[in-house]
């Protein structure tokens, strides 16, 4: 099988003015990773605002600002940054390496804020927050059973119920149902992963066993919604074979997001202490040579 892979990427940014900007800012971000793509791939920049159901990324708010009064104030030449996740192939990476290295010295913009972007940052070596890195669906495929998960809600997260309904608390069969779903999306047919059969074993063998959580309100120019962050803990009961589904979905969560506009800021997670109490010794993560 070809190997494909995923990737989680940092833009390491410097404003360049003072600036004040709104605290949510999802969608601002979203638009300026639309506009990285755009300056080189026009058409899938159009697909990927345009296409019902295609979103094979995620982006985050961005980040290292002072914030005060729902509003992000920014200092001439800090550094700021933006997480950006990248699930189909390759052929959005190939976008923004082209244009990154075309122009070294890029200006973003985000609302009223000018940026200049330093570097990209893809591996975990060159990223101290942790979250930058590659991983192929094969080895994600491969994670084994694990007795204890625990998921870090990094922003704000929602599961939508449908009728403008949300449900605003991690239960297992949420958070495995909207991992599964983007899985069998965007992962190679041959890896993936039947729904009924997962559904049953969350709902009777994945359990909460601990939670440090709260809620908090975005403020986006139409709507207000709602989110909690934080962390949650799950205790699987069983190793069988569902469990390791369980497991890579869980270590999936990085790159895919959980829940509600992951593509707008919302539902950035990824698992804590990944080799603790597991069944079995799990394999690295292999990185992508880029």
């Amino acid at each position: 099988m070809h190997q494909r892979y995923l990737y989680s990427l940092i833009l390491e940014l410097t404003s360049t003015r003072a600036a004040s900007i709104p605290a949510t800012n999802g969608h601002q971000a979203q638009a300026l990773f639309l506009d990285l793509v755009r300056q080189v791939d026009p058409a899938l920049s159009a697909r990927l605002h345009d296409e019902p159901g295609y979103r094979p990324y995620t982006v985050s708010p961005l980040r290292g600002a002072r914030t005060r009064d729902g509003l992000l104030f920014l200092q001439a030449g800090q550094p700021y940054h933006i997480r950006i996740t990248l699930l189909d192939d390759g052929q959005l990476w190939q976008c923004l390496s082209a244009r990154c290295l075309a122009t070294p010295s890029l200006t973003l913009f985000l609302d009223t804020a000018e940026f200049q972007l330093q570097r990209v940052l893809s591996t975990p070596e060159s990223d101290a927050t942790g979250w930058a890195g590659h991983a192929d669906w094969q080895t994600l495929a491969s994670i084994p059973a694990r007795r204890a998960i625990t998921l870090y809600f990094a922003s704000p997260c929602a599961f939508s119920l449908g009728d403008r309904r949300y449900a605003l608390f991690p239960e297992p069969r949420l958070v495995w149902d909207s991992l599964l779903r983007t899985w069998n999306l965007y992962a190679p047919e041959v890896l993936h992963i039947e729904k009924t059969a997962l559904r049953d074993f969350v709902t009777n063998q994945v359990a909460i066993s601990d939670y440090a959580l709260h809620t908090t309100t975005l403020h986006f120019p139409r709507y207000i919604r709602k989110g909690f962050l934080g962390t949650c803990s799950y205790c699987i009961q069983t190793s069988a074979a569902s469990a390791n589904h369980v497991a890579t979905l869980a270590a999936f969560a990085r790159y895919s997001g959980i829940g509600y506009k992951t593509p707008m800021g919302m539902g950035q997670v990824r698992q804590e202490d990944p080799t603790a109490s597991e069944y079995h010794d799990a394999p690295k993560v292999r990185e992508a040579q880029v």
